[in-house]
């Protein structure tokens, strides 16, 4: 059973990709919760919702590429300038002028992409676990080993084109295991990998391969120039990223 159910669902049509949206909560100011990769889709926000609608109004909506919006193969249907050109949509469809932000992981370079070349649509930015390009990740997250095949991968070496091909689920598996590393994250780890089963490897690698980056640029005089608040939160043993690519973004 859900802890807090939308008033209001639908869906969007953004050049022939259908999103699906929920909105929650009726509060004065409006979070935009942006989803990551098509990993999951956006009941991965299902513990911070009950909470903030009771006092914002919430909207989540599932990326393209899993839960009930479309999941193209097309990499041309993948990319930055997509999943920026979607939160825009997202919030003209919803009639939401401006809004505070939530990203995590992959979804907090576009939270802070849309800060620095939307600033009349954000009021304020909270990313989780970011990334930036400004430095590197860590070694065993390298996209050089994406592309070369392992026969009979074990640990990162499943972060792999052809194991999500030939075994995504066991992919799925070890990776959730990598976000939900804590002790008692069991019913968390249980969700992500139940999640994960409503895309596939073909669907994956094509955001993998995604094409359309727009003109979004992202160096440090992008991130100097946001102007409105921002909360950068990061584990520190964060297998993803390492931190110092959060405590980058801040300074």
């Amino acid at each position: 059973m859900r802890a807090a159910l939308p008033h209001t669902e639908g869906f969007l049509d953004r050049d022939g990709v259908k999103l699906h949206y929920e909105i929650y909560g009726k509060g004065k100011h409006t979070i935009l919760f942006v989803p990551t990769w098509s990993f999951i889709h956006s009941r991965g926000y299902k513990a911070q919702i009950p909470y903030f609608a009771d006092h914002f109004r919430c909207i989540t909506w599932d990326p393209r590429g899993n839960g009930k919006s479309d999941r193209p193969t097309d990499p041309d249907q993948y990319g930055k300038g997509h999943y920026v050109a979607d939160a825009l949509a997202m919030m003209d469809a919803t009639d939401t002028k401006s809004a505070i932000l939530v990203g995590f992981s992959l979804s907090g370079p576009i939270c802070t992409i849309l800060a620095s070349y939307h600033p009349d649509r954000v009021e304020a930015v909270i990313v989780i676990g970011t990334n930036t390009d400004l430095v590197p990740g860590h070694d065993h997250r390298k996209p050089g080993d994406f592309e070369n095949a392992v026969e009979n991968p074990t640990g990162w070496q499943k972060m792999n084109r052809g194991h999500w091909k030939d075994n995504f689920p066991d992919f799925a598996e070890f990776f959730a295991g990598q976000i939900h590393k804590e002790p008692h994250s069991t019913k968390q780890l249980e969700d992500a990998i139940s999640w994960s089963g409503q895309t596939n490897g073909e669907i994956m690698t094509a955001e993998w391969d995604g094409t359309f980056e727009g003109n979004y640029p992202l160096e440090a005089e992008h991130y100097q120039r946001i102007s409105c608040p921002m909360l950068v939160v990061h584990g520190r043993h964060d297998a993803q990223r390492p931190v110092i690519q959060s405590e980058t973004v801040a300074k």
